[in-house]
């Protein structure tokens, strides 16, 4: 790929680079994420090779392997965590060196040692590695609001009959060996055919606890001063250079602020930090961030920045402290990017969610069809699935992770496919339908595409990305697409239909309880004429049911000067959403004045009251002008789909996606839609 013959919006993001001596054809990084794909044994697996293949094959300048343990199991933070802390690992990472080298890309691993998030170390009984012993902390409450399935998932390991939790401050030896352990790893990396080393000094990992003050206490020659906390990881960097020359690039990623952490790293101190890494050889620094452990809200402050472009500046601050390339990173936009390079503030952007979403963003990019960038929708499935220990997903592209299994190419034979609905499921069946090659017809009743989704669109603005991609796809394809149209036995006979894919989406009915059907009762799809203004809503809500759905109408309807209250039967509110990005939303609800009441049994609907129970049964009232019903939603299908037969009498081929299938929501429609659109 020729970056040079893009459509020149993005001339310096799409310019080649360099680290070191490495020369990367663009200024775009994958950046490092757990992914949970390599094998038990920390070699990578035929599945994760799979998956960053799909990058490098989508232009993506450089990969970077995410925490690669350097002295496995020891310090390993998931059970299929990626590791080089034997030889034995090493043909597996030359075949995905050389499987990422044949589309142009080339691939470094970031090289890290957990410390005290080192979960496998506590599941085996082996002491967490500290610089000083941590002191005390109260739990953060936001982080207990996980559902029992993920409850069961995260505590995986601490039901382990070998589990045990204790804290062991390292020693001098102790400091000896793991900076042999990473010395020895990057040898490996070398040896594999890999084209550098990032060493990983942030996040709570074990480098970056030394380099807080907030968590390095030490009275000796590792603690105390910058040039003394600083000390290890200029050991290590040292140690790697005696292991593989001059000639092979190492660079380190480090915090550029702990946020909300009192006596933390701060941008003065991480730009002290880079000036260290560049005396002792470093090639480059990646800037990223971290925040007060055990907070819900480091992840979305820190390095999985919920605010766009949220860490760029910290990055520019540390650019102008040192002389070599720094990497910026956190939700930063191909157009952001592109001015933060042209100014100087950076020198490569690192993308990881919107690398999961679209592995060709680069390659669109380059061939001037930013347009048709998937985007990234912001829900924190790819994070929520490190926490759960479970392989990498994401909400916007079921492909990931999955790369082999779902793929699709040209249909053997191109049919009449015919779709009923046009909300995500079934804009997804038909977009992958017409790709492979199939003759496509739409029906939407309604006189606009989109669904629910549309709906989704107008409480969260990566919901309105991604339903105009879905929506811009479909109209760039040759898909028949009729609107305002219902769909019968006779429509599909007339058109001679060869594959039925119904998408009617789920049923959102009012409430079975006392007042349920009155007036002042709106279900979700009765939405549209107040996001229209069509119809005004009191000023005193009551939404039934805290899922995502809930979460977004009610951050809507306060800044519109409503009171909101949301009455949640569990104790969980968002629960479609990734933990980091739930935490993230009950928040800033709670921010705005939104009252979240969990553990809540709605009996009824009054005239401007609803009534419930609490968690001890006694008997509560909430005011409301308006009652909105987000709960309830069970799947459907219409009458006509059993009659359906196709050429001959035979019976038609029918298949059912998204929510009339089974509720699933965005996810669970985008999912079955992937599945179905390659099995036809």
């Amino acid at each position: 790929m020729n970056a040079r013959n893009g459509s020149g919006r993005f001339p310096r993001l799409l310019e080649p680079g360099r680290i070191g001596t490495l020369e990367v054809r663009n200024r775009i990084l994958m950046c490092p994420m757990g992914d949970n794909l390599a094998q038990e044994d920390g070699c990578p697996s035929e599945t994760s090779m799979d998956y960053f293949e799909a990058r490098a094959r989508g232009g993506v300048g450089l990969i970077l392997v995410g925490s690669v343990a350097v002295s496995w199991p020891e310090g390993s933070y998931n059970p299929n965590q990626s590791a080089l802390s034997d030889d034995r690992m090493i043909p597996a990472f030359a075949e995905l060196a050389n499987r990422v080298h044949r589309h142009g890309a080339k691939i470094a691993a970031q090289l890290s040692h957990g410390g005290v998030t080192a979960v496998n170390d506590m599941r085996d009984g082996r002491p967490l590695w500290v610089p000083s012993a941590p002191r005390p902390g109260s739990p953060d409450p936001l982080m207990g609001m996980v559902t029992p399935d993920e409850q069961a998932l995260q505590s995986r390991p601490m039901r382990a009959p070998t589990a045990k939790v204790a804290i062991h401050e390292m020693t001098k030896d102790d400091i000896r060996w793991l900076v042999g352990k990473f010395a020895d790893a990057a040898e490996r990396a070398r040896r594999a055919g890999l084209d550098g080393v990032e060493v990983h000094a942030g996040h709570g990992y074990v480098l970056s606890s030394f380099l807080s003050p907030a968590k390095n206490r030490r009275t000796d020659e590792y603690g105390g001063s910058t040039e003394n906390r600083v000390r290890i990881l200029v050991e290590v960097l040292e140690a790697i250079r005696a292991r593989v020359g001059r000639d092979f690039p190492v660079w380190c990623r480090v915090d550029s602020i702990e946020f909300d952490e009192p006596n933390g790293i701060t941008p003065e101190l991480a730009c002290d930090v880079a000036r260290a890494i560049e005396a002792a050889g470093g090639d480059a620094i990646h800037a990223s961030a971290n925040g007060l452990a055990g907070s819900a809200l480091t992840y979305t402050k820190g390095h999985t920045t919920h605010e766009p472009s949220g860490l760029l500046e910290l990055a520019s601050t540390i650019k102008k402290a040192v002389g070599i390339p720094v990497i910026a990173v956190g939700r930063i936009e191909p157009e952001a990017a592109e001015e933060a390079i042209a100014a100087g503030r950076c020198d490569f952007v690192a993308m990881g969610r919107k690398l999961l979403a679209d592995p060709e963003l680069p390659k669109r990019l380059a061939e001037g069809r930013a347009e048709d960038v998937r985007p990234c929708m912001y829900h924190y499935t790819c994070i929520s699935q490190i926490f759960l220990r479970e392989p990498v997903r994401c909400m916007a592209n079921p492909s990931t992770g999955r790369e082999a299994e779902l793929e699709f190419g040209e249909a053997k034979r191109s049919r009449r496919v015919l779709v009923v609905g046009g909300g995500p499921a079934g804009l997804e069946v038909a977009r992958i339908a017409a790709l492979r090659g199939h003759a496509v017809r739409l029906y939407e009743r309604e006189d606009r595409l989109g669904g629910r989704l549309a709906l989704a669109a107008e409480t969260y603005d990566p919901n309105r990305r991604m339903f105009e991609w879905l929506v811009r796809q479909v109209g760039a394809l040759p898909i028949d697409v009729r609107l305002g149209a219902s769909c019968d036995e006779r429509a599909v006979e007339e058109w001679g239909a060869e594959v039925v894919v119904l998408a009617t989406g789920g049923l959102w009915p009012k409430p079975s309880i006392p007042g349920g059907d009155a007036a002042h009762v709106a279900t979700v799809d009765d939405l549209r004429a107040v996001f229209e203004g069509r119809v005004e809503l009191g000023a005193r809500i009551a939404i039934l049911g805290g899922g995502r759905a809930a979460c977004g109408l009610a951050d809507r309807f306060v800044r519109r000067g409503h009171a909101v209250t949301i009455l949640e039967p569990s104790g969980v509110f968002a629960a479609q959403m990734g933990l980091p990005g739930r935490w993230r939303i009950v928040h800033e609800l709670r921010e705005l004045g939104v009252t979240l009441v969990p553990h809540a049994k709605v009996e009824a609907i009054e005239e401007a009251t609803v009534r419930w129970l609490d968690a001890e049964g006694a008997t509560q009232r909430t005011d409301a002008d308006h009652v909105v019903v987000t709960t309830g939603a069970t799947a459907s299908q219409p009458d006509f789909a059993s009659k359906l037969v196709g050429p001959g009498g035979q019976a038609l081929e029918v298949h059912r996606v998204g929510d009339c299938a089974e509720i699933g929501f965005v996810r669970g429609a985008l999912e079955s839609a992937v599945r179905i659109g390659r099995a036809l």
